[in-house]
């Protein structure tokens, strides 16, 4: 019993896009729906620009619409969406 139920939370929460190798992807269109593009993540353990609260924590480097570099971090949490910060 105790396994169906550990096999369901990881597919329910691998659903959402927050269990490894799924969050990478979340992370990607969370950043590319700010229309940046050629985005390079970095999984990272300290979220130093994120809240309390974020669990999951990715570095990245974009490209703008007009090609200039951008850089930020994506914080995420088990139960939360996705947060896009530009840190330069």
């Amino acid at each position: 019993m105790l396994l169906v139920a550990l096999a369901t939370a990881s597919l329910a929460l691998g659903g959402c896009g927050y269990v490894w190798p799924f969050a990478g992807n979340r992370a990607r269109a969370s950043v590319e729906a700010l229309n940046l593009s050629d985005v390079r993540l970095t999984r990272t353990l300290f979220g130093i620009s994120c809240s309390k609260s974020d669990h999951i924590y990715y570095k990245f480097v974009a490209r703008n619409l007009s090609g200039q570099r951008v850089h930020g971090v994506v914080c995420m949490s088990y139960l939360k969406g996705a947060t896009v910060r530009i840190t330069g």
